[in-house]
């Protein structure tokens, strides 16, 4: 089959690694896959290094622009003419709704779009959060059928008319983790946050994030927990990794709490996942969420997790299982479970031990490319 991918943002995040894992073993499966894509972005580059040909569209971002939009669809337009894909993949909103338009006038045989969490479940004002919900539903519509990530965006699913059968639900999967020691691991991440590596290493309570800073993740609540936190425990200090629009803000409130020597931000940090060993826990503060692939990474990592009770987490952590979920918005109920982890060792390390178990067993990267590969052979 041809397969062609489209996704807004060539950044690197969730739904980023997902359209790699999908595209590459496609590749490996005999497929002749390609990938259209907005910017140069981490994701272009990684595709690229494993024989993905990519068609790079600088005026597709995530942010309306009518004019951009308009070019962004005739790039995109042209992009799918040329290459008459049996499959035409689409990720994220944006390259969803322009991708399922001109798939449809160029009479693409199967449209298939995945959905990382429905935009309506963000933080708006009613009226635009019926305006996308209008947009998704019409989107979906278009499209043949419509991957969820999670039990939950599947229930939201199906309550528009007409998208029952066009829903198919296939949570997200990962493969072998791949991970630096613990030393090699906190040796590494002193020097990404400008520590010591024997001052770093003496932190006993090291609550570690990976994020695009983003107003989705919620991680201006994870700064006051840890304000919080520190009260009660000194010695514990906070690691956001990620860049995006929220960083500027996220450091004007870590100066505020007069947290520069607790919380840090070294931005963007290439196979982060790789390094999760440095951290005691990770903390996941999103108030929106598909199903993240970084939990799938720190469960690999038997890091037990704090996180909110939002889109498809809770069918990866059991709370008091495997970690500890807490309210979305509650930076009063995070520090809470956050303090927990730090004086509950034995508990803490079980929780990290069961959600290893449970990634290894329900979420593996066969499963999905397996379950994917069957929707785009279906009928």
């Amino acid at each position: 089959m041809k397969i062609l991918y489209v996704i807004t943002k060539s950044n690197w995040g969730g739904a980023q690694r997902h359209v790699f894992d999908l595209a590459t073993a496609m590749k490996k499966s005999g497929h002749e896959v390609k990938a259209a894509l907005g910017g140069e972005g981490a994701l272009k580059t990684r595709l690229e290094a494993a024989g993905v040909f990519t068609y790079p569209i600088d005026s597709l971002r995530r942010d309306v622009s009518v004019f951009e939009d308009a070019g962004s669809f005739r790039e995109l337009f042209s992009v799918i003419r040329r290459q008459r894909p049996d499959i035409l993949h689409l990720h994220s909103p944006k390259a969803a709704g322009l991708g399922a338009v001109a798939g449809r006038i160029l009479g693409v045989k199967k449209i298939i779009s995945t959905v990382h969490g429905w935009t309506f479940n963000e933080g708006r004002p009613f009226h635009e959060r019926a305006l996308i919900a209008l947009f998704s539903w019409l989107t979906a519509i278009l499209c043949h059928k419509v991957i969820v990530v999670s039990k939950r965006d599947y229930e939201q699913g199906v309550r528009f008319p007409g998208l029952r059968e066009r829903l198919v639900l296939i949570r997200p999967g990962i493969g072998p983790a791949a991970l630096v020691s613990v030393d090699g691991a906190k040796r590494f991440m002193a020097r990404q946050i400008g520590l010591d590596p024997a001052a770093f290493n003496g932190k006993k309570n090291v609550i570690g994030t990976i994020a695009e800073p983003h107003p989705n993740k919620g991680l201006s609540y994870l700064v006051e927990a840890v304000a919080l936190v520190v009260r009660q425990h000194p010695d514990t200090i906070s690691v956001i990794i990620g860049d995006g629009q929220e960083k500027a803000r996220l450091h004007m409130l870590i100066k505020e709490k007069k947290l520069e020597r607790q919380t840090f931000l070294p931005g963007y940090v290439p196979n982060a996942s790789e390094y999760m060993k440095a951290f005691t826990m990770f903390a996941m503060s999103s108030v929106k969420e598909g199903l993240p692939y970084v939990l799938l990474e720190a469960g690999a990592a038997s890091l037990p997790v704090v996180a909110t009770t939002v889109g498809g987490i809770p069918e990866v952590v059991d709370d008091m299982e495997s970690g500890i979920l807490v309210q979305p918005k509650n930076a009063c109920e995070l520090s809470h479970a956050i303090s927990f982890m730090i004086e509950h060792p034995e508990e803490r390390r079980g929780y990290g031990r069961a959600l290893r178990e449970k990634v290894l067993k329900d979420f593996s990267l066969e499963r999905m490319i397996k379950e994917t590969e069957e929707v785009y052979m279906s009928e």
